[in-house]
């Protein structure tokens, strides 16, 4: 038997955590007796600098200790050792052989996310969750390797009563736990995943509220009033090029952050169509404060969100018009259609002109960039355009996604009115009878 396989073989001896440890130093090539401690004791200091958030403090004196804190039980606690291996000793237990808690991977698994290129938005509401449901539980202060599917299964079942939620929130605050147990067994932290056996009644879950159809999309008059308020806008801000931007919205059905990323390369005048491949999103900046960027993608960096669309004379006239008014106030940010003396139009400014122009059009609760997008969609079904152009169009990646934006108020009308005769003869109250 070779020296890898009698150590691994001897392994059941140690931790798991220690078996890891063996295999980093037995694949690292450099196995030899004199200096094995050495690595060892190397690749434990390591893997506890990876995780390990207080500051480590040598001696001051020659009857000083090493010393740190941990953080334990909610509370932080204070300990030391003679000598620096001493510290990371006592450190890698604590981490990796007995107490490793969800708490304690946390910071890991969000840095993994991040450097996996998650979009920042999901990642905020990932820490949303964490903050909302699991913080402050005691089921992230228990070390990972003795969580049980028994464990899971109430803590899921806990939260679904206690914060009334629907099924797609359980799903949304649960993939965090799911994710991150994943992450545990992919380093061997524990032997199998008790996630994967929970059975949640889902039974119990809220219904999720459903929208009104009316208050998805605008409708016919609602339209009418929101275009008048749209021209009363230009002019009033003859300089503005907000109101024209909003005006493409209902022509193109854009997402409001693809609006706010055009440039004028993004246009050809020979086949006039315009390319839609970029957006405005959110990015956090070294002092970790959130700006707005643009970046070359759309939404969920999907290939279906690249695509031409074809423009009509009205959208080119408004491209035209832009350009004069950039031109004759001296606008410009980089090669960005839409901006002002600013620099690039935001996100925020369209949604704030959007929501203004719905007060002033007496339209009541406020529709959004997204519900254009509905609308679009829907005046496209109504003319007869098939649910997968109306899909390419949106840049949506399945025709499930297209048909939840299409609300055919028309139909709905008609199958009301139906029902309603189908159902005069059983009106048991009549004037004959002295009744309503």
């Amino acid at each position: 038997m070779d020296r890898k396989n009698f150590i691994m073989d001897s392994a059941p001896v140690c931790s798991l955590s220690d078996k890891q440890l063996l295999r980093d130093l037995l694949n690292s090539d450099i196995m030899k007796t004199d200096v094995v401690k050495q690595q060892l004791n190397m690749i434990k200091k390591n893997k506890v600098l990876e995780i390990h958030e207080y500051t480590i403090t040598a001696p001051k004196g020659n009857d000083a200790r090493w010393q740190t804190y941990l953080k334990k039980d909610g509370k932080r606690v204070k300990i030391s050792a003679k000598s620096e291996q001493g510290l990371y000793d006592k450190l890698y237990e604590f981490y990796y052989q007995n107490n490793l808690s969800l708490e304690m991977l946390y910071p890991e698994w969000v840095e993994k996310r991040t450097n996996a290129n998650v979009n920042i938005r999901t990642i905020r509401r990932n820490k949303n969750h964490w903050d909302k449901y699991y913080k402050e539980h005691k089921i992230v202060q228990i070390p990972v390797k003795t969580l049980t599917t028994d464990m899971l299964e109430t803590y899921f079942n806990e939260m679904v009563k206690k914060y009334s939620l629907t099924l797609k929130e359980l799903n949304n605050m649960k993939f965090i736990l799911k994710d991150m147990l994943k992450m545990c067994k992919r380093r061997n932290l524990i032997d199998s995943n008790p996630f994967l056996d929970i059975e949640i009644n889902k039974n119990a879950c809220r219904p999720a509220n459903k929208l009104n159809d009316v208050s998805r999309v605008y409708l016919p008059d609602e339209q009418v009033r929101f275009f008048e308020a749209l021209r009363k806008e230009i002019l009033a801000y003859p300089d503005n090029t907000d109101c024209y931007a909003i005006s493409l919205l209902f022509k193109l059905g854009l997402r409001i952050g693809e609006l706010c990323a055009l440039t004028w390369d993004d246009i050809d005048l020979e086949t006039s169509e315009i390319h839609i491949h970029k957006m405005e999103t959110q990015d956090e900046d070294s002092t970790g404060k959130m700006r707005s960027v643009v970046v070359p993608y759309t939404k969920k960096k999907s290939s279906y969100g690249d695509r031409f669309l074809p423009l009509s004379e009205y959208e080119l006239d408004i491209f035209q018009k832009v350009k004069a008014i950039n031109e004759e106030n001296h606008f410009k940010d980089g090669n960005f259609i839409f901006c002002d003396e600013y620099g690039r139009t935001r996100i925020r400014e369209i949604d704030n002109r959007i929501r203004k122009l719905c007060n002033q059009a007496d339209i009541t609760p406020v529709k959004s960039a997204h519900d254009i997008r509905r609308t679009v969609a829907t005046q496209m079904h109504m003319q007869g355009i098939p649910i997968r152009i109306i899909q390419e169009f949106l840049g949506h990646s399945d025709t499930k996604t297209t048909w939840g934006y299409i609300v055919n108020n028309q139909e709905k009308e008609v199958l009301h009115s139906r029902i309603k005769n189908a159902l005069t003869n059983l009106n048991g109250l009549t004037q004959a009878s002295g009744g309503l």
